[in-house]
C-alpha cells in the first residue's frame, strides 16, 4: 500500500555528529565514577538525589491552573521527588536537531536520570546483563540509521545536555549516555525477554492487560466542525510520570515544528501535534501469533529491530505535512530508507505490535503492524473510518487491539486472506460480554462517539475519559461485575477496562500504581492541544493547553 509523498535529500552528517556524543559522554561518564561508591548489584544501588541543574528552566505557563487531587498518592519507588503538579515545561527548543536534544537534556537532567533509573531497574531482569541490553540497542541504532537518523542525533544531543546527571546516576557506568536515552527510546522493545531456544515458536499470549486508547472524531460529527483527537498513555507512574513537554522548531528543511508531551527523555511519547495540525498517537498493538527469537538468531521475531510505538510518534510528527504522510512514513517509510536497508515496510512494534492514530484536519487513520506473524514475517494494515462499520464515516476509535480485515506482508504485497485481527482482537480471550480489556475500551469508545455525533465537544471528550463503566458491543451499560460473588466496580477489575481505568491489586481496591500517565486531546484546525498529568477522574479544573499558534511566554526561573 503506497501513499503519495515527496521527499527531499538527506544530509549524511550524522554518524560524525554520533561519534563526538559518545566520545564526550564516555569522557564525562569516567569522571563521574570518581564520585561514586561501589554497589555489589547493580539493582541494589540507591537512588542518588538530584543534581544541580545546569540550565535555567523555563517556568510553568500561568494559565496552567488545574491539578491532579490524587496525585501525592501515585506510586515512586523510595529515594525519589514527588511528581511536579505540571509537566515541566522546557519551553520552545530551535535549531539542529543535536541543538533541540542538548536544550532538552539541559532543561530536564534531572528528571531523565530518574527515567533511566527506573527503567534500568526494570529492564536489567528482563534482559539478564547490561551486555545483553546494549547488543539489543546496536541492532536498534543501526535500523534508526536508516528509517529516520533525525532521531539518533536528537537522542545525541540530549545524552550530552543530560551528561551531568546521568554520570551521577545509581548506574554511571553500565551504559554509555547515548544508550541510556536509547534505553528510555526502547524500553517497551527491552521487555521482550531474548530467546531460550534454537527452535523457532510462538510467543506465549501477553497476559498484561493493556489499556491505552483513543479516537479521531473528525469535523462532520462535532458540535464546531473541528476534528478532535483524543489518546492515552496508560502504563505504570513510576518512572514515567517524571513528564516533560515542549514545542520543537527543528532548522531541518524537511520538519515541521512540533509539541508533545514525554516521560523525560523520550522523543516522542504517545501523543504529538505539529504545525500542519497532524496530530500522531502511539499504542501497543497486539500481540497473538508473534513469533519468538532463537538463539540461533536472537534479533529475529519480535526482538528484531524496528520501529518502536513513541519513536513512531516523532517520525511522523516531525515530517508529515498531512495524515497520508504520516501513513506513509509509519508503513513504508521514506524512499532512502527502502535504498539503504532493501526493505519494503516499516517494521513497527511496540515489544510485540504497535498502532498508530494518525489525523489532520479532515483525515484519519490507524496504522496497525506486527514484527514477527507465525511465519516471521512483519505486517502491517491502514484502518480508515468506515471499515468497522463506524456510521457516515465520521470516527475511527483504536485500543491495543487489531482489527483490519487484510494485511500487507514484509514486500508490501497485499493479502487480503491474512486479516491482522487474527492477531488480537478485541474479541480474542475475552474476560467479559465476549470481550478482552481492549476490545471493552474500543467499544465504549465507539458507542459514546455514535450516541452524540453532531454536538461533540472538547468538553464532552474530556468527560469520556473520566468514565468507569463498560459499553459492550450491544451498547449495553456495565458499571460491575461479579468477582467471587460480589458485585465490584469495573474500573477496579484486573482483567477488565474503562476509559479510566485504575490498578487493582486486588479486585476492588487502587493500588496507585499507574494506568492514565496522562491523557491528551487535539484540535487540528486551531493547533492546540489539551492534556492532564495522571488519571482524568482525578484532575480538577481546566485541562493544560498548549498552543503551537501561541505559545506560552517563556520567563524563567
Amino acid at each position: 500500500m503506497r501513499f503519495d509523498q515527496a521527499n527531499d535529500t538527506v544530509r549524511f552528517t550524522r554518524r560524525a555528529l554520533m561519534k563526538m556524543a559518545a566520545a564526550g559522554a564516555a569522557m564525562i561518564s569516567t569522571g563521574g565514577l570518581r564520585a561514586r561508591r561501589a554497589f555489589a548489584s547493580p539493582l541494589a544501588a540507591r537512588a542518588i538525589p538530584p543534581q544541580p541543574r545546569a540550565a535555567r528552566l523555563v517556568r510553568t505557563p500561568r494559565e496552567w491552573t488545574g491539578h491532579n487531587s490524587r496525585l501525592s498518592d501515585y506510586y515512586r519507588a523510595d529515594g525519589y521527588p514527588a511528581y511536579d503538579p505540571h509537566p515541566r515545561y522546557l519551553g520552545q527548543l530551535r535549531g539542529s536537531w543535536q541543538q533541540i536534544g542538548r536544550q532538552y537534556g539541559e532543561r530536564a537532567g534531572d528528571l531523565i536520570r530518574m527515567v533511566y533509573e527506573g527503567w534500568y531497574r526494570e529492564l536489567l531482569p528482563v534482559q539478564g546483563r547490561p551486555t545483553v541490553m546494549a547488543a539489543y540497542l546496536r541492532h536498534q541504532e543501526a535500523y534508526y540509521e536508516a528509517l529516520v537518523p533525525e532521531a539518533l542525533e536528537l537522542m545525541a544531543g540530549i545524552a550530552d545536555g543530560a551528561a551531568t546527571e546521568l554520570a551521577a546516576s545509581a548506574f554511571p557506568n553500565e551504559l554509555s549516555h547515548f544508550d541510556k536515552i536509547l534505553m528510555i527510546n526502547s524500553y517497551f522493545g527491552l521487555m521482550g525477554k531474548p530467546p531460550v531456544s534454537q527452535t523457532a515458536a510462538l510467543a506465549p499470549e501477553d497476559e498484561i492487560v493493556h489499556c491505552c486508547s483513543g479516537a479521531v472524531i473528525l469535523g462532520d460529527a462535532t458540535q464546531d466542525g473541528k476534528a478532535i483527537h483524543v489518546s492515552s498513555e496508560d502504563q505504570h507512574f513510576f518512572p514515567q510520570e517524571y513528564l516533560v513537554t515542549f514545542i520543537a522548531d527543528p532548522s531541518d528543511r524537511r520538519a515541521h515544528p512540533f509539541t508533545v508531551t514525554d516521560s523525560a527523555g523520550e522523543i516522542g511519547s504517545e501523543h504529538a501535534q505539529n504545525d500542519r495540525g497532524v496530530t500522531v498517537s502511539g499504542y501497543a498493538g497486539g500481540g497473538f501469533g508473534i513469533l519468538s527469537p532463537t538463539l540461533a538468531d536472537p534479533f529475529s521475531g519480535y526482538r528484531r529491530p524496528g520501529l518502536d510505538w513513541q519513536v513512531g510518534d516523532f517520525y511522523a510528527a516531525a515530517f508529515a505535512g498531512n495524515a497520508r504522510e504520516a501513513v506513509e512514513l509509519l508503513t513504508v517509510g521514506r524512499p532512502e530508507y527502502r535504498a539503504r536497508s532493501g526493505r519494503q515496510t516499516v517494521i513497527g512494534k511496540c515489544t510485540r505490535g504497535a498502532n498508530w492514530v494518525v489525523s489532520d484536519a479532515s483525515q484519519a487513520f490507524v496504522v496497525e503492524s506486527i514484527p514477527a506473524d507465525q511465519y516471521g514475517q512483519a505486517r502491517y494494515a491502514v484502518r480508515k473510518p468506515g471499515d468497522m462499520g463506524e456510521k457516515q464515516a465520521r470516527f475511527i476509535v483504536s485500543s491495543n487491539n487489531v482489527e483490519a480485515h487484510d494485511s500487507y506482508n514484509e514486500q508490501n504485497v497485499h493479502e487480503p486472506d491474512h486479516p491482522m485481527s487474527q492477531h488480537g482482537s478485541g474479541t480474542q480471550r475475552p474476560s467479559y460480554f465476549g470481550l478482552n480489556g481492549t476490545g471493552m475500551r474500543f467499544w465504549t469508545f465507539t458507542h459514546l462517539i455514535e450516541q452524540n455525533e453532531g454536538r461533540i465537544t472538547v468538553e464532552m471528550v474530556e468527560n469520556w475519559r473520566k468514565t468507569h463503566f463498560v459499553l459492550d458491543r450491544a451498547g449495553t451499560r456495565h458499571d460491575t461485575v461479579d468477582v467471587d460473588g460480589r458485585q465490584v466496580p469495573i474500573y477496579l477489575v484486573p482483567d477488565a477496562a474503562t476509559l479510566c481505568r485504575h490498578t487493582p491489586h486486588p479486585a476492588g481496591t487502587d493500588s496507585f500504581k499507574g494506568i492514565n500517565i496522562y491523557v491528551s486531546l487535539s484540535v487540528a484546525q486551531d493547533l492546540v492541544s489539551y492534556r492532564t498529568k495522571g488519571r482524568p477522574c482525578e484532575w480538577v479544573g481546566a485541562w493544560d493547553r498548549l498552543s503551537l499558534r501561541e505559545p506560552p511566554a517563556e520567563t524563567t526561573d
